[in-house]
Order: structure tokens, then sequence, then C-alpha cells
């Protein structure tokens, strides 16, 4: 039993310490300050802004938010449509 005492001590302090290095939760108003600074088009999307979206259901983010924190706030460019797509000249075809 006396051996078990610095171990479980040890443990307690670890955790202890993995505790105090958690970031303090950022409030609605902050979030929000962080998506309105992105700017421009998203190349690839913040998961960690994202992250922090999907936490704070209490936020009440607009679907406008979390397409900005995504995206950017640029409008993604349209999809090659189907149909200009076939309307091509393949060459194989002769």
């Amino acid at each position: 039993m006396q051996k078990q005492r610095p171990v479980f001590g040890l443990l307690v302090m670890l955790a202890m310490g993995a505790h105090a290095a958690e970031a303090p939760v950022q409030t609605c108003d902050q979030i929000r300050e962080e998506i309105m600074a992105v700017k421009g088009l998203a190349v690839t999307s913040s998961t960690e802004l994202l992250q922090k979206i999907s936490l704070r259901n209490d936020c009440q983010f607009t679907s406008a938010e979390v397409y900005r924190a995504a995206y950017g706030d640029k409008p993604l460019p349209p999809p090659e449509s189907y149909r200009s797509h076939n309307n091509e000249h393949h060459d194989h075809d002769d």
C-alpha cells in the first residue's frame, strides 16, 4: 500500500496539470469576431474554427456564419454543369 501512494499522487498531479492546460472557452462574441475576420475565399476550411462553432450550440450561429467560417466571405464558384460538359465535342467519336 505504501508503494502505491507516490504513484497515485503522481497521477493526481498529472491530471491537475492537464486540466490547467486547457484553453479558456471563448464567448459567442469572440467566436463571431473570429468568423468576421475570415476574408476572401478560403482554400481550406478552418477545422479549428468550425469545431469551436459546433461546440457552442448555445450561440445559435447562423448558416451564413458557419458558411463564412468554412469557405470565407466570397461565394464558391459554380460547379461545372453536366450539360456544358456533354456539349463539348469529342474527337474520339468521329
